[in-house]
């Protein structure tokens, strides 16, 4: 398998070794193995677990790897990273979930498994599955399949107040603006410039840091979007406002689940919630889409508590696996926790920033210059 180095990890009943490889070394077999394991296990529903998410990464990335778990030569649990010791999710911090691609009857050590691999440090902000380590969440997660009319009718009395409100916001814009109407799958590079102009306006405004600033971000959501694979793919659903775009949703999917990736909408219809209007005509429309699942990632802050109903978290944090790279985690980590004793979040939020822009720009300069940026406009969020 291309083996970079070994170690072996010992549990009450089996003997695992870890092997660490470069993407490109994977071969057909590896291959299938990751795409049996995944199916295997339920909490690997989400399309970033797909093989194909990866391999669109690394296409664009020289650092990505593989961490191969074997039982006996099998192979039994896979982790694609980037980075070197201070390693990442692949495809971080684009990536809304991560974890290891294995069956649901293992439950490994991942810090083990990190350092075993020579993994210093593992940042990550959406681990699903094993590791739990760092802030949970419960994920916005949502099972569609039953249809809208039956969706609903399960929902409590706060959704109901909410959908109730954002008709009375609908027929306020149709009675100002004009006819409202929804376009799914919408192949239009325009539309997709769009969304993404309204994005780094988003960002410039609350002082967030720019994911799509540097080029192989961008790279990756053009490249999902133009695959028309049923494997894996972007597909964006469009609202308007008397043919005016008003928002728009670019979601990662595998035909079954739709995962909301890029959402974005004019500022000028704001007060019309045209977001959440366009959401709730996506679950009208599920069934002809093919979705069952509609995820609008980790996290129940404001309209998302309204669409979760899958028994799932995410976890955000780091894993101190082994030597100077763990040490250094280890000495953020207690900074970290003294300053929420001082309610001072700031380095929580600094060091997930920099976590960001380690990931997206690995020349030193780029990163001096973003994160100076990020101290500058910490105020703003």
């Amino acid at each position: 398998m291309g083996q970079i180095q070994r170690d072996r990890m010992i549990d009450s009943e089996a003997v695992f070794d870890v092997d660490i490889i470069s993407h490109e070394h994977m071969g057909e077999d590896l291959r299938a193995v990751w795409q049996s394991l995944r199916a295997s296990n339920p909490d690997l529903y989400s399309p970033y677990f797909d093989l194909a998410y990866t391999d669109h990464v690394a296409s664009l990335r020289e650092d990505v790897r593989i961490i191969v778990v074997t039982d006996q030569g099998r192979p039994v649990a896979m982790l694609p990273i980037q980075g070197g010791r201070f390693a990442q999710p692949v495809g971080a911090p684009m990536t809304d979930y991560h974890g290891l691609i294995c069956g649901p009857e293992y439950d490994f050590d991942l810090q083990d498994i990190l350092g075993r691999a020579g993994i210093g440090s593992y940042h990550f902000s959406g681990l699903i599955g094993h590791g739990r380590a760092g802030e949970g969440q419960e994920v916005a997660a949502t099972d569609v399949s039953m249809g809208a009319e039956k969706w609903r009718a399960a929902k409590n009395k706060s959704y109901r107040r909410m959908l109730k409100d954002n008709n009375r916001r609908a027929r306020k814009a149709e009675a100002e603006i004009g006819e409202i109407t929804a376009k799914f799958n919408v192949r239009d590079t325009q539309a997709l410039d769009q969304l993404l102009t309204w994005k780094r306006d988003k960002f410039a405004m609350t002082g967030k840091y720019d994911v799509l600033s540097i080029g192989w971000t961008e790279d990756l959501l053009h490249r999902l979007f133009a695959a028309q694979s049923p494997q894996l793919r972007c597909e964006m659903h469009v609202l308007y406002f008397d043919g005016r775009m008003a928002a728009a949703d670019m979601g990662l999917t595998d035909g079954v689940t739709f995962h909301s990736w890029m959402v974005g909408y004019d500022a000028d219809f704001q007060i019309y919630s045209p977001g959440s209007q366009l959401l709730e005509q996506l679950i009208d429309a599920a069934p002809e889409l093919g979705y069952k699942t509609i995820d609008l990632g980790a996290g129940l802050e404001g309209y998302k508590k309204h669409y979760n109903g899958i028994d799932q978290r995410a976890y955000s944090g780091f894993i101190a696996a082994t030597g100077p790279a763990a040490a250094l985690s280890r000495a953020y980590g207690a900074a970290e926790r003294m300053g929420e004793r001082a309610n001072f979040e700031g380095l929580t939020k600094l060091r997930r920033r920099y976590s960001q822009i380690a990931a997206c720009d690995r020349t030193t300069k780029g990163r001096a210059v973003a994160m100076f940026d990020a101290i500058k406009n910490a105020g703003k969020s």
